[in-house]
């Protein structure tokens, strides 16, 4: 029987803070080639500047994450053990780049915290609230040990994934800059926003097992069967573009159309996905310390192809300027956009010394 706590602490800050907040931007261009040009022509050099540099508020707070878990395993017969044990873990501070003033200026601060809250409180936007995040899970484990001819450890995980914060990187919209997402750059941002969050899967099983033969054939295999993802209607927002809205409340937008491949993707969930893989290894001996082993590895035994993440763009901007509320709806939302890899084998040798 166990129970741990653990509070878990960013550090360090990504460069990418540094050098994108922390310092101006500026950029350097230069026409540096003169071929065929005429008489006289001179080499154009072009010095842009960008942005100011992105104040950090005096009672900044590390980003943390709090982490409980408490579990039993027990081995009901020889070598076979059985294991069930909860998880919640939650976001506590975060460091986000926000501004009170609908994108004019910004600072580096912990969302819904310190003095910084009370001014965005007091601006025409409003409060932010704290960025959540919540993971509830509960595991199911079994696990034989390598005796005898085989082995295989097996999970099941129950868990959901809530809040209005995905993380460090966003998949719903593609951010790749940690703790300078979009997320805060405007209070209007988190409209609709808490809800299931990408990774979101209610439903994950594992299975992974190996058995040697008489014949010193080594067979595996490995399954997995997991839920499909929350679906969203991401909508322009007047001030940063494409994909950074929400139009109805995270997670429970309606898929409109069948998810290709012939799967029907019910609900607001992409569709279920599964996948068989099987190996076998012949090991040759070539001496006490050498091995010469010849494998095979089948990927997608049942070559299942459904669609792993779908086109969550409702409408697109104009793109026009002065005229951002013009939107266009976009003619694949909901459609599939990536697919799982088709079954595929590969063959090997592999030499150990």
């Amino acid at each position: 029987m166990f129970v741990n706590f653990a509070r878990f602490l960013e550090a360090p800050i990504p460069l990418s803070v540094n050098v994108i907040a922390g310092g101006h931007q500026s950029s350097f261009s230069a026409l540096v080639n003169r071929l065929n040009a005429p008489a006289g022509s001179t080499i154009t050099v072009d010095l842009g500047f960008c942005c100011p540099a992105t104040p950090v508020n005096s009672d900044l707070k590390p980003q943390t994450v709090n982490e409980v878990a408490a579990g039993v395993e027990y081995e009901v017969i020889k070598d076979l053990a059985l294991g069930f044990r909860g998880v919640y873990r939650a976001q506590d501070s975060v460091i986000e780049d926000g501004s009170f003033d609908q994108g004019l200026t910004a600072s580096l601060f912990n969302p819904g915290e310190g003095e910084s809250e009370r001014l965005a409180c007091l601006s025409a936007g409003g409060c932010f609230g704290r960025a959540r995040r919540y993971y509830r899970a509960l595991v199911f484990t079994a696990s034989k040990r390598l005796t005898g001819s085989h082995q295989f450890i097996a999970s099941y995980v129950f868990s959901s994934l809530i809040g209005n914060y995905e993380g460090l990187f966003r998949n719903d919209t593609g951010d790749s800059f940690p703790n300078i997402t979009t997320l805060f750059d405007a209070q209007s941002l988190l409209i609709n926003a808490y809800g299931r969050l990408p990774n979101d899967r209610p439903h994950q099983f594992k299975f992974d097992g190996s058995y040697r033969t008489s014949f010193k054939v080594l067979v595996s295999g490995s399954f997995r069967a997991q839920s499909g993802t929350p679906f969203n209607q991401l909508i322009p927002h007047l001030l940063l573009g494409n994909n950074e809205a929400f139009g109805v409340p995270r997670g429970t937008a309606t898929i409109p159309d069948d998810a290709p491949g012939g799967i029907k993707a019910e609900g607001n969930r992409s569709p279920a996905t599964f996948q068989l893989d099987l190996g076998a290894a012949y090991p040759i001996e070539l001496g006490e310390s050498r091995q010469l082993r010849i494998q095979v590895d089948w990927f997608n035994v049942i070559n299942a192809q459904r669609a792993i993440k779908l086109d969550e763009t409702f409408a697109i901007g104009s793109g026009i300027p002065g005229a951002n509320s013009i939107q266009f709806p976009n003619p694949s939302y909901g459609q599939g956009r990536i697919f799982q890899f088709p079954s595929s084998l590969r063959l090997g040798l592999k030499f150990q010394f």
